[in-house]
C-alpha cells in the first residue's frame, strides 16, 4: 500500500471526458491524504491519463509517458490507451510502475475535484457508444452506451457549485436510451439546481435532435442557445460509407430548423476530410455546403486509418490530398468566421469571466471556440456586459461597460 502524503501530478490527454476522469483520479488521491501538484518535478507520483482514439493521440500519449521516465519516480498510466493496449504497454514499458483502468484506480465513489476555472465544469453523463461509425474505435474501447443515473449527475453538479455545466459524452443526445429515459428529463432536473445558470450541450448527433429536444433548448432559459453537432460530412454516399445517416439536404434542413426554432442559436460542428474513397467532387460539395449553411464554429480533422475499423480496408485517400483538403476547408470556414466576427464589433454582450483575461458569451464553449479578450480586475464566474471593440486573430476583444 502506498504511503500517505504523496505529491501527485496528473497529465491528462484527449477529450473532456478524460478530463472528468482525471478529476475523479485527483479526488481519489486527495481522499487518501495526498496532495495534487502542477509540476512533474514537484511530485512523488506521476499519473498519465491517456487517449487512444486515433494514431496521433496514441503517439502523443506514448511520448507523454516516455517523458516521465527521466524523473525516476513512480509512474501510473491509465486511460483509453491502457484499455486497448495494456499487454503491449506492460511488455514495452517496464519503467511504468502500474498500468490500470479508471475503475481499478478509483475503486470507491469520490466527489471529483474541479480542474477548470470556477466558472464552468464538464459533466460526463454517459460512457461508451452504441453507434458503429466506420472510422471509430470508441465502441471497441469503451463498450456499449451506459448512462449515469440522473441522481448521481445532479449530486455532482451540486457539489461542484459552478454557474455553467457542459454535458459531455460520446453522444449526449442519446442520454437515457439504455434506461428508458430521454435527455430532456435530465435537462429539466439540472435546471432545478439553483447555482446553475447555463447548461451547454456537446455532441448531439443530427438524427437525435428531435423536435422535443429542440423545443427544450428553445424554451428552457438555462440551456445555452448553442449546440455541437458532429456532422462529419454532408455527402450522402460518404456518410453511408461512414455508417452514418443523412446528407446535404437533410443537414441543411436541420440547421435551418434549429435557427428558426431557436433564434440566435450558435451551431458548432466537426468535419472530417479525406475519408476513404472521398472524391474531388464530394469534397467540393462539402466546401459548398459550408459556404451555404455558414456554421458558426467548426473543428476540422483529417481521416485517420485505424486498424479494426470498417474503413481500414477501404481505398485510402493519400496523405498529401488529405492535408490539402484540410487546409482548404479551414480557410473556407475562417472566411465565414471573420465575417461573423466583424458583424459583432460594436455590440454589447453578456459574458462570463473565466480568468486570464478571457470572457465568454453563452454562444462560446471554453477552449474550443473563440472567446472575448478583456483587460481588468474581474471576478471568475461573474457575468459582465462587454462591448466588442475589435478582433485579435480569431478571438474578439472587448471592454467591460457594466
Amino acid at each position: 500500500m502506498q504511503a500517505m502524503n504523496n505529491k501527485i501530478c496528473i497529465t491528462t490527454l484527449g477529450c473532456d471526458k478524460n478530463r472528468c476522469d482525471s478529476e475523479m483520479i485527483a479526488a481519489h488521491f486527495v481522499a487518501g491524504g495526498d496532495t495534487i501538484v502542477d509540476n512533474d518535478g514537484d511530485a512523488d507520483i506521476l499519473v498519465v491519463n491517456t487517449c487512444g482514439f486515433i494514431n496521433s493521440a496514441r503517439k502523443e500519449s506514448i511520448h507523454a509517458i516516455i517523458d516521465k521516465f527521466g524523473y525516476d519516480k513512480k509512474i501510473i498510466v491509465t486511460g483509453c490507451l491502457v484499455e486497448k493496449y495494456r499487454a503491449e504497454l506492460e511488455r514495452e514499458m517496464p519503467e511504468v510502475s502500474v498500468f490500470c483502468t479508471l475503475s481499478e484506480l478509483v475503486k470507491t465513489p469520490v466527489k471529483k475535484l474541479l480542474s477548470t476555472p470556477k466558472s464552468y465544469a464538464y459533466i460526463k453523463i454517459a460512457e461508451g457508444c452504441n453507434r458503429a461509425c466506420a472510422f471509430c474505435t470508441i465502441p471497441d474501447i469503451k463498450g456499449a452506451y451506459k448512462s449515469r443515473p440522473i441522481v448521481d449527475i445532479v449530486e455532482e453538479i451540486k457539489h461542484l457549485n459552478v454557474p455553467e455545466v457542459i454535458l459531455v459524452a460520446q453522444d449526449v443526445s442519446a442520454y437515457g436510451v439504455d434506461m428508458g429515459l430521454r435527455l430532456v428529463s435530465l435537462l429539466r432536473e439540472i435546471s432545478k439546481i439553483e447555482c446553475v445558470r447555463r447548461i451547454r450541450l456537446h455532441y448531439c448527433y443530427p438524427d437525435m435532435l428531435t423536435d422535443e429536444l429542440i423545443t427544450e433548448i428553445a424554451d428552457n432559459p438555462k440551456i445555452c442557445k448553442y449546440v455541437d453537432i458532429p456532422l462529419q460530412h454532408c455527402n450522402a454516399r460518404i456518410l453511408r460509407a461512414m455508417n452514418r445517416t443523412g446528407g446535404n439536404k437533410e443537414y441543411a434542413a436541420l440547421i435551418e430548423r434549429l435557427r428558426e426554432r431557436v433564434p440566435g442559436i450558435i451551431i458548432r460542428s466537426t468535419i472530417m476530410v479525406g475519408f476513404p474513397t472521398e472524391t474531388d467532387d464530394e469534397f467540393a460539395e462539402l466546401i459548398d455546403f459550408l459556404n451555404a449553411v455558414r456554421l458558426d464554429y467548426v473543428g476540422f480533422f483529417a481521416y485517420s486509418r485505424e486498424e479494426g475499423t470498417a474503413s481500414y480496408e477501404m481505398h485510402q485517400v493519400s496523405g498529401l490530398v488529405k492535408k490539402a483538403r484540410l487546409k482548404i476547408a479551414e480557410i473556407a470556414q475562417t472566411r465565414i468566421l471573420n465575417v461573423k466576427n466583424r458583424a459583432m464589433v460594436g455590440l454589447v454582450l453578456d459574458a462570463v469571466y473565466d480568468g486570464g483575461g478571457v470572457c465568454r458569451t453563452a454562444g462560446m464553449s471554453p477552449e474550443v471556440d473563440p472567446c472575448i479578450l478583456v483587460v481588468g480586475d474581474l471576478t471568475v464566474g461573474n457575468e459582465y456586459r462587454v462591448k466588442i471593440t475589435g478582433i485579435k486573430k480569431q478571438n474578439l476583444t472587448g471592454v467591460v461597460v457594466s
